[in-house]
């Protein structure tokens, strides 16, 4: 069987992309988990971006560093409820394109409003509006992509068919990483202006630098005399 042309293999991911479940609210177990069982419940249902079968998801390691990082509200009896597993989730889709205060700045306000007592939507709520909205967006995203394939495609017609597919391809790549580089600078832009604490102007300033010390006392100038009348 010969192999598919590039293009074709992009519109059959995409396919395969939108095919696929993303995690719901109803996917996340009843009961609390401990480490291990969060790790498996991860590597069971986030593997569709795994580039290969040994990368992985999240390990124990990266859960304690987010715990450390305060991403992650402590545990009762090291057991992780669903407000922690949906919180990793997110975690889990930010990290490859954000840093790790990039993320606690992010998932902060999230925290701070929406696991509030009064809050009028809860996590599992906001999980699924997430997704929901996440799949809508899915087919402007397809439309993007099969573009920009077509763009690089059709850029070099004077080559020959075998030369023209891999400068094709080196196109593709690059308007593909050019969009996530400024989507990514979108993203970060958004924190930095919107939600990263800048201090006041008084304290940049800081102290007012002392005069250098020559080893010599100071001279005070004397005030001149005033004429007496």
């Amino acid at each position: 069987m010969s192999k598919k042309t590039y293009d074709k293999f992009i519109e059959d991911l995409l396919v395969f992309i939108k095919s696929r479940n993303y995690v719901h609210s109803k996917d996340i177990p009843n009961i609390e988990l401990y480490m291990d069982q969060v790790t498996t419940f991860m590597d069971d249902h986030l593997g569709l971006f795994k580039r290969t079968e040994e990368e992985k998801i999240l390990t124990k390691t990266m859960i304690n560093n987010y715990s450390k990082c305060d991403i992650l509200p402590p545990t009762a009896k090291k057991k992780y409820g669903h407000d922690h597993l949906i919180l990793l989730l997110f975690v889990y889709y930010f990290k490859n394109i954000l840093s790790i205060p990039d993320i606690k700045k992010l998932l902060d306000p999230v925290k701070d409003i929406v696991m509030d007592d009064k809050s009028p939507l809860s996590m599992e709520a906001f999980l699924d509006r997430i997704m929901e909205t996440q799949t809508m967006h899915f087919d402007s995203l397809a439309n993007q992509v099969n573009h920009t394939v077509k763009v690089g495609k059709d850029l070099f017609p004077e080559f020959s068919d075998a030369e023209r597919e891999k400068l094709s391809i080196f196109t593709t790549a690059y308007l593909l990483t050019i969009q996530a580089t400024a989507q990514k600078h979108m993203a970060t832009q958004l924190i930095d202006n919107y939600l990263t604490k800048h201090p006041s102007k008084a304290k940049d300033a800081g102290p007012r630098p002392k005069k250098p010390d020559t080893g010599r006392p100071e001279v005070r100038k004397k005030s001149p005399k005033k004429p007496i009348s």
